[in-house]
């Protein structure tokens, strides 16, 4: 693709992409998903296992892994829908939760695109201000101008410019990695006191297994936004294998090697805020590098933060050209990281497990409805709005497993802390046998082709 390509601003909204405008390659995922995971972020979210909840080093690596399988699993089998169906991740689901439903669960997705938005924009602006003393609300403008700038031109710019941080990202976060295990004489051991206020050992595992999992929760609902243009005629099952494992291993390489690296510093200090992480055995040569990467580091996730919520907000029908809701997501991010930098960790972690309440228990119905179509058990009702209270019964059922002290703990998680925040996967559960309960196989109709509904013609 010519560089003036790259910067046409993208027009095509929502819209299904069709075979004969298919472009780019599965390899390009690898890069995409490993660039927006090698970031300062990452290594902030390891941090919280040991800095936090007082896991030992073992422990943390035991959570992080297991949460990574599921989690970038789900990542990558979501993709391959984007080559089946050629629309983003949200226009698909109306077919699974019905346009009301889908309508709300898109702002959720969009809520969510500019919330991570903003904290990554946080860390960032804290990284800038430990390493060069610039204040955090400029910091935060500035990077936000940067960030919208890319998103709004489009997909295609946005895959390039992920190709040209990988490289980078990769060495920097590579050579504080070397300095990382230089400068730390053990590893973590488990911290009682932080362990009790969580449950104990088996509360502080399922926790960051929990934590670790929302981290990707929000790629997963992001993730055939970037395989829609992969929609070829032909080859399309080897296609999907292509995109799998080229998300999966580009999700799972770089998330569980910047959280496990986080664990092991988030032990080493006390930790308040995302700079308490810039450690005082950081030689000065290395932090121009540094603050380079923290800088790329923060635009390359929100790049896509900001261009899925964008999508996000079209669909929940909101009438705007797709660049226009990128300044919109900006805006909307903005504001929600200046007023919101304070208190850091206690918002970033509260943000993370709600994200995960609401989440997770739409990855059933959107499994069943992909794999096994379903029709609804009684005439005249519609199964996508049976997908949908199926959806709502899951998060009602997974209430009484919350554990967000002080916000709220639900009565299971007051009476056995030990069992940590199970809530996603009660919520997976009873999301699933709701579905099952309220709908019958479909056996007609390929579940290849949405009905054309699916494909609003508003931008």
């Amino acid at each position: 693709m010519k560089s003036n390509d790259l910067l046409t601003v993208e027009s095509k909204g929502i819209a299904r992409v069709e075979p004969e405008e298919a472009h780019g390659t599965p390899r390009a995922l690898f890069g995409l998903w490993a660039a927006v995971n090698v970031e300062f972020a990452t290594i902030t979210t390891g941090a919280i296992a040991t800095g936090v909840f007082g896991l030992s080093a073992r422990d943390a690596i035991l959570a992080i892994v297991l949460a990574n399988l599921i989690g970038c699993t789900l990542l990558a089998l979501f993709s391959t829908y984007g080559v089946e169906y050629g629309l983003p991740q949200m226009i698909q689901c109306q077919e699974w939760f019905g346009k009301p439903g889908n309508r709300f669960l898109s702002f959720l997705n969009f809520l969510s695109g500019f919330s991570w938005f903003a904290v990554n924009t946080v860390i960032g602006s804290y990284a800038l201000h430990a390493t060069i003393g610039v204040a955090i609300d400029p910091a935060i403008v500035a990077l936000t101008v940067v960030q919208v700038f890319i998103a709004l031109i489009g997909h295609d710019f946005i895959v390039a410019a992920e190709r040209w941080f990988f490289y980078f990202l990769i060495a920097v976060f590579a050579i504080l990695t070397v300095l990382s295990w230089l400068n730390i004489t053990h590893a973590p051991l488990p911290n009682p006191k932080s362990l009790a206020e969580v449950g104990g050992a088996s509360g502080a595992f399922l926790l960051t297994v929990s934590i670790m999992l929302s981290w990707l929760g929000g790629w997963i609902m992001y993730s055939s936004d970037y395989t829609r243009y992969l929609c070829y005629r032909d080859n399309r099952p080897q296609m999907k294998r292509r995109v799998f494992i080229n998300t999966f291993l580009g999700a799972f390489i770089s998330c569980v090697w910047l959280e496990c690296l986080g664990a092991f510093i988030g032990a080493t200090v006390q930790l308040n805020s995302p700079s308490d992480l810039f450690t005082a055995w950081i030689p000065a040569w290395f932090r121009p590098l540094l603050i380079i990467a923290v800088i790329i580091g923060t635009v390359s996730p929100n790049i896509l933060n900001i261009y899925s919520a964008s999508l996000s907000a079209l669909a929940t029908g909101i009438r705007l050209k797709q660049y226009q809701a990128a300044l919109l997501t900006g805006a909307v991010g903005l504001a929600l990281a200046l007023f919101g930098h304070d208190n850091f960790y206690k918002h970033y972690e509260l943000l993370l497990f709600f994200l995960g309440y609401v989440i997770f228990p739409r990855v059933p119905v959107m499994i069943i409805g992909h794999f096994w179509p379903r029709r609804a058990r009684w005439p005249g009702l519609a199964v996508g709005h049976l997908g949908f209270a199926a959806w709502l019964i899951g998060v009602v059922c997974s209430v009484p497993f919350f554990n967000q002290y002080p916000l709220f703990v639900g009565p299971f998680a007051r009476a056995w802390p030990q069992c940590g925040d199970i809530s996603f996967f009660v919520g997976a559960a009873a999301t699933t046998l709701a579905y099952l309960a309220l709908t019958a196989p479909r056996h007609a109709a390929a579940h290849a082709e949405l009905p054309s509904s699916a494909s609003p013609t508003y931008e």
